[in-house]
């Protein structure tokens, strides 16, 4: 058994060592008025449930074939590429790290020499621990052996059945080949396979071109009569997509992949998780012919500005730079200053009317109706009507007002 230095013990933790009083660790579920935890160490949680038979799990000293064993702490033994672990429970046992080489790159480690040297730092000790580390019973007493490798396994493969049905962690799937029907993936040590349908936000050309490359997935489902995890890119891009969408800017110039067209544009993805629709409405001529005559092929590049991104996180990309817009709706505010402008109405929602003219949409809030005292009951989709600017508000969002023929003539 591995002995603690008295050195060891962080005593900050504690208040007045003599029994008057402990600082509570309030982390630790499952307490109540009669029941504390003054441990802070890793295995506090489940020590606890152990010993409020909370938990299924407890430790023996005659542990069998196929039990799992939390480890707690380690060293490195004096005889070379061994090292001694101390599980919860009090057991010390000497494990060959020759059978744990897979383990070992799991966790980052190139090597059993890199290991050995880094595990020579109590800290390195106590983060590698910290991690959660158990291992897995492969002979029973009176020859009792474990393994860390089927420790890893088994509690990977328990964690990727919760994560079916509560989804909270993504992992880096290895792209180890590829068949018509999807990829077979590496992750965390275990081969699992991930579909092409749910491999990317869009539909993959080129199968081939993924293998070898490294994808962020999350567990989609399990397979009882294959035995087998699929994984999936596309959860993963969904989970996380209300989040990182935030980060986009209208200012900033994208480059991006063509994924396919439509009869109303070019759809792109870009910065691996995005996809916007470039509509035919804003694209600039020379990209607007190439689309009308079918000259866009998935794979291709193009580049594009992000025009707006809707409240059901639609991308609607546009060739346009803020600066050209700008522009354009202070020559267009210029043209009918003073002057009524003749807008079709394109749309009726629950916020206003929204209207187009020339190339610029709008908007007129029920505010402005309450204004004129008129009802957008009044108007249907392809009515014209005789507004005036009220004010462009950020996003070059063009609100509009009813024009008044006495009141709006008269102030000219």
């Amino acid at each position: 058994m591995i002995i603690k230095k008295i050195d060891d013990f962080n005593w900050e933790k504690y208040e007045n060592w003599n029994g008057v009083s402990l600082t509570v660790n309030e982390k630790i579920k499952g307490q109540d008025k009669k029941t504390k935890v003054y441990s802070f160490e890793p295995y506090a949680q489940e020590m606890f449930a152990i010993y409020t038979n909370q938990s299924k799990k407890f430790i023996r000293k005659d542990l069998e074939k196929g039990d799992i064993i939390p480890i707690v702490d380690l060293s490195v033994s004096d005889i070379s590429g061994k090292i001694i672990v101390e599980t919860l429970g009090g057991l010390s046992l000497e494990i060959d790290l020759e059978r744990e080489k897979r383990f070992l790159q799991i966790y980052g480690f190139n090597s059993i020499d890199d290991f050995v040297n880094s595990m020579t730092d109590k800290n390195k000790v106590k983060e590698f621990i910290d991690l959660g580390i158990s291992a897995y019973v492969t002979e029973s007493i009176p020859n009792l052996k474990i393994s860390l490798w089927q420790g890893h396994i088994k509690k990977t493969r328990d964690e990727f059945l919760e994560q079916i049905n509560s989804p909270s962690k993504a992992y880096i799937a290895k792209i180890l080949r590829a068949n018509r029907g999807g990829f077979f993936v590496d992750v965390q040590g275990i081969e699992a396979f991930m579909p092409g349908s749910l491999a990317a936000p869009n539909k993959i050309i080129d199968f081939d071109s993924y293998v070898g490359k490294e994808v962020i997935v999350m567990v989609e489902d399990f397979l009882e009569d294959m035995n087998s995890f699929i994984f999936s890119h596309k959860r993963y891009v969904e989970h996380v997509l209300p989040y990182k969408i935030q980060e986009l800017s209208l200012n900033e110039k994208y480059t991006g992949v063509v994924t396919g067209t439509s009869k109303y544009g070019v759809f792109a993805e870009f910065k691996e998780i995005f996809t916007g629709l470039l509509h035919k409405s804003k694209m600039k001529e020379d990209t607007y012919n190439r689309f009308k005559n079918n000259g866009f092929n998935p794979g291709d590049s193009i580049e594009f500005y992000i025009s707006e991104i809707t409240k059901d996180n639609r991308i609607i990309l546009t060739e346009e730079s803020p600066e050209e817009k700008k522009e354009r709706i202070s020559k267009f505010v210029e043209k009918y200053n003073n002057k009524p402008i003749e807008c079709n109405v394109s749309a009726i929602m629950n916020f206003g009317i929204i209207v187009n003219v020339e190339d610029f949409s709008g908007i007129v809030p029920n505010k402005n109706f309450k204004k004129a005292h008129v009802s957008p009951k009044n108007f249907t989709v392809g009515d014209k009507i005789k507004l005036k600017v009220e004010e462009i508000k950020e996003g070059d969002k063009i609100i509009f007002e009813f024009w008044n023929d006495k009141e709006d003539r008269a102030s000219s």
